[in-house]
């Protein structure tokens, strides 16, 4: 599942927070039934993952069909300082890491406003909350040397930059811990 298979992109509910300790880019999604996991993400989940009891088969507003038989359970989320569980279940998607569907909206007592770009959550015997998407804008990605290499290999473009902080003091030879004992070296 794409982003271009969402009717209007533009309407998305998104944010990026750490699910079991790693950033990931999520969508809050009515039109999902379930939460689903990047096959991608999913190999950094701290839980394993179990088999369903009964497998899913997904459709896509592109009409592609997609099957579902494994769930990493207890995952946890971390929410405008909240920790939240959810259960997630792995999928092909290749925009999102997490996708939270109505089950996992529900459950915690989210309801979703497109228009304004936020979710409000209203969990029984806690203080309310609501989270403001700040557009759809993803996380960069970050690529290895080598993949950048095979990249370049095969007609992509890429850029090198070079970053210093003009603001930094340069360190001094004295100030340096183990230096500063052989400084005529």
């Amino acid at each position: 599942m794409t982003a271009e298979e969402v009717e209007n992109p533009n309407d998305m509910v998104t944010g990026t927070f750490p699910v079991c300790s790693r950033s990931a880019y999520v969508l809050f999604d009515t039109g999902a039934t379930h939460p689903f996991v990047s096959l991608s993400f999913a190999r950094y989940l701290s839980t394993p993952s179990q088999d369903l009891e009964i497998g899913l088969l997904i459709e896509t507003l592109s009409g592609n069909t997609l099957v579902a038989d494994k769930v990493h359970k207890s995952c946890d989320l971390i929410l405008c300082d909240r920790m939240m569980l959810v259960e997630l279940v792995p999928l092909a998607i290749l925009k999102f890491d997490i996708i939270l569907g109505m089950d996992w909206l529900l459950a915690n007592h989210a309801s979703v406003d497109c228009f304004k770009k936020e979710v409000r959550f209203s969990i029984p015997e806690q203080l309310g909350f609501v989270f403001r998407s700040m557009g759809v804008s993803e996380p960069l990605k970050i690529i290895s040397s080598m993949q950048a290499k095979r990249l370049l290999e095969k007609g992509c473009e890429g850029y090198l930059s070079y970053v210093t902080d003009t603001d930094k003091e340069n360190s001094k030879i004295e100030e340096l811990h183990v230096v500063k004992e052989f400084t005529d070296v």
